[in-house]
């Protein structure tokens, strides 16, 4: 009998991880929760371990290609503030690596 392991990948396309962050909510009404490691315009690595999608501010995310990042504990509720994330800098999203 084989056994046949299932790996989960090392990359995401940024395409994807766009529309993956666009879903704010699963089926059961909860926010999505996710990983993520990014670079901002100050040069310094954040790497935000708990995080839901939320608005940037008065931004046109589209325009401006970014997202909001909100920082959050195990149970969802909001801690810091919301980070706007350029689309650009993101490098790691979920534990994959971001690539175009």
């Amino acid at each position: 009998m084989m056994t046949q392991t299932i790996k989960k990948p090392s990359e995401i396309r940024r395409n994807l991880m766009l529309s993956d962050m666009d879903i704010r909510t699963d089926d059961q009404g909860r926010r999505r929760i996710f990983s993520m490691k990014f670079v901002s315009q100050a040069g310094k690595l954040y790497f935000i371990p708990q995080a839901y999608s939320c608005g940037a501010g008065k931004m046109n995310m589209k325009k401006w290609a970014v997202r909001g990042v909100q920082p959050c504990d195990c149970k969802g509720n909001p801690e810091g503030h919301p980070y706007p994330v350029s689309i650009d800098t993101i490098l790691e999203y979920k534990g994959m690596k971001v690539i175009l």
